[in-house]
């Protein structure tokens, strides 16, 4: 016998493509950078092997919000901002993913349930967070949506959030609202 009959059949109908997507979600669900970069979906109580497939598959995995971490929802500017805002006071910065018409940051849960600023919103718990593969990082993106900064260890801490979404305010407001 020789080595490659003691190997085991190829799936069928896998292309070379599909074999190097899958490959890739493989390295993002194993992790990069010494951490796994999937316990963050497994805190939502979201079924770990439908979300790997749906990245599979080349679409976005609807993540519950309001049980592993929340999410606070602002406009883009105001967003782009706000991470700056958070980069300058040297906070530490969690996932934040950029969509066709927001920046979504996430954050502890609980920790911003008195949020009061006008211009975002705390998504409430159960409403979908619409995620990309980790590896989907700007200026890549899937479907309109990519991580600004991907998934990892931490979350954005929401008293920091609060205060650099404020001082982006004050900013934009200097600025003309630009």
């Amino acid at each position: 016998m020789t080595t490659n009959e003691a190997l085991p059949p190829r799936a069928p109908g896998r292309s070379t493509p599909d074999r190097i997507r899958r490959a890739h979600i493989a390295d993002a669900a194993a992790g990069f950078d010494g951490f796994a970069p999937v316990d963050w979906v497994r805190d939502t109580g979201a079924s770990l092997t439908s979300t790997l497939a749906l990245w599979d598959q080349g679409q976005l995995a609807e993540l519950p919000a309001g049980k592993g971490w929340d999410v606070v929802r602002m406009d883009r500017p105001r967003g782009w901002r706000t991470v700056q805002a958070l980069r300058n006071a040297g906070a530490v910065i969690g996932p934040v993913l950029h969509t066709d018409s927001h920046v979504e940051v996430l954050v502890p849960a609980g920790s911003v349930e008195a949020w009061d600023q006008e211009g975002a919103t705390v998504l409430a718990e159960g409403e979908l967070l619409l995620a990309p593969p980790p590896a989907v990082v700007a200026p890549h993106t899937l479907l309109a949506h990519s991580w600004i900064v991907p998934p990892g260890t931490s979350l954005t801490d929401g008293m920091a959030l609060y205060e650099a979404f404020a001082a982006a305010g004050a900013s934009m407001a200097m600025d003309g609202g630009r």
